[in-house]
């Protein structure tokens, strides 16, 4: 059973858009944390110096001291949440889907992800400078965590892009989203006079660049570019195959099957990557469109599982998801 859960939702992956796919990274972070202090509290009847860890190491700082030796928090704590309970991930990840849904009918699917990391980046600037500038900070210190800024850029993005645009909500009925993100930034605004303040300067950071980000691109400056090209370089990094070491195997690694993938799109031909695929991918696909194609692999994937596919099946479903 285990094993067909785990297809199941490698599949649900693969086939969903960036903001079903954000939400499942959220989840599956904050299970694996838990279920990881469940092992500890077992063995040595408390979970909290496994707690201190994460937060010491994996939340974002306040002290600027701190960040050049926990430079990678800027990224990892807006995929964390709350460890002491439940309401803090769910309610984020229930605002991500709706207005996530509401953004990715507005705006090409390659874009939520960038708004997303630089709402969080954003958020964690707001936040630091806070409590570095502001005298109410004075004598204190504390840790950002939370997918919150980055989900109000979420919010502001799609507010931006569409104002007049409505959300049902129970017992009120319809909203337009231009309403109902000023009622946020407002709520926050007053927010910072209570119990989290610097939480509240991040929330705000992320809503001010979900709007520039939106205001950039209709200028023509697209903010998406440096955080694609860094994601594109990872996964090309993670794609490539291990060094060959005889002298034969490197001569089949330098001599790839030269056939040429075409790819059709209503009444245009056009050829794709012909030389990235091998002789066996190449003799199923090349007759299919690029749409046939993706829906040939994820039919495989339902039937037996996505260790089912060969390698450029799996290259080809990373690039067209």
């Amino acid at each position: 059973m285990a094993a067909n859960i785990w297809e199941d939702l490698k599949m649900r992956y693969y086939q969903g858009n960036t903001i079903i796919r954000l939400i499942m990274v959220n989840v599956a972070v904050h299970v694996m944390i838990l279920l990881v202090s469940v092992v500890f509290y077992l063995i040595t009847s408390t979970a909290e110096p496994y707690f201190h860890f994460i937060r010491e190491w994996f939340y974002f700082p306040s002290e600027i001291t701190k960040i050049p030796f926990r430079f990678w928090s800027i990224f990892t704590y807006m995929f964390l949440h709350d460890l002491g309970g439940i309401l803090h991930i769910l309610m984020n990840m229930l605002v991500l889907f709706w207005f996530g849904n509401q953004l990715n009918d507005l705006i090409s699917n390659n874009k939520i992800f960038p708004i997303y990391v630089w709402g969080g980046i954003m958020g964690a600037l707001f936040f630091v400078i806070g409590y570095n500038v502001f005298p109410v900070f004075s004598n204190s210190t504390g840790n950002l965590v939370g997918a919150s800024a980055s989900v109000m850029a979420i919010v502001l993005a799609a507010a931006t892009l569409n104002p007049k645009g409505r959300m049902r909500f129970f017992l009120i009925g319809e909203i337009e989203l231009q309403y109902i993100a000023f009622a946020w930034i407002i709520y926050n605004l007053i927010y910072t006079l209570y119990s989290n303040p610097g939480g509240a300067l991040a929330h705000l950071g992320g809503a001010f660049m979900g709007w520039f980000f939106i205001y950039q691109l209709r200028r023509g400056v697209d903010l998406s570019q440096p955080i694609n090209k860094v994601t594109d370089w990872i996964m090309k990094r993670k794609r490539r195959p291990a060094r060959t070491t005889t002298k034969k195997a490197r001569q089949r690694a330098e001599s790839p099957y030269k056939a040429k993938m075409k790819v059709y799109k209503g009444s245009q031909k056009s050829d794709y990557y012909g030389n990235e695929y091998g002789r066996s991918f190449m003799q199923k696909y090349k007759e299919m469109s690029r749409e046939e194609c993706l829906d040939t692999i994820l039919d495989k994937i339902k039937r037996s599982g996505y260790d089912s596919l060969s390698e450029d099946e799996k290259v080809f479903l990373d690039r067209y998801q």
